[in-house]
């Protein structure tokens, strides 16, 4: 059941992409460029602009409505109400103690040298 409402979604959000872009915009759109400008020809300018309105405002309700459903079988098939976090937060993980790095030593001439600007006083 939810494989289908997967499927119907997937499909219905192809078309509403498509009937979105198709719309002609300030700049044109992808209607010219698609053969929209034919459609146009045949239904009209007005009707082709309303008939995509349209049909953008159906496949929307269409999506959210099959979002909203697909959810709540979802959330009624069982599981928890909990997060994986809040199902994980008592487990505690071992660590693995972090080996000391040996004390880096100078050479005895760079620990006794004072800086080349400053002359010991005489």
């Amino acid at each position: 059941m939810i494989t289908i409402l997967m499927i119907v979604i997937i499909i219905v959000a192809i078309m509403l992409m498509a009937v979105v872009l198709i719309q002609s915009s300030k700049g044109g759109g992808l209607a010219g460029t698609f053969g929209g400008g034919d459609a146009s020809m045949v239904f009209g300018v007005r009707r082709t602009t309303d008939f995509l309105i349209k049909m953008t405002s159906v496949l929307a309700t269409i999506f959210l409505l099959f979002s909203l459903i697909t959810n709540v079988i979802i959330n009624k098939g069982g599981g928890s109400n909990e997060s994986i976090i809040q199902q994980r937060s008592g487990q505690t993980f071992p660590q693995q103690p972090v080996p000391n790095p040996p004390p880096q030593q100078m050479p005895q001439e760079q620990q006794q040298q004072p800086p080349a600007d400053q002359q010991p006083p005489k």
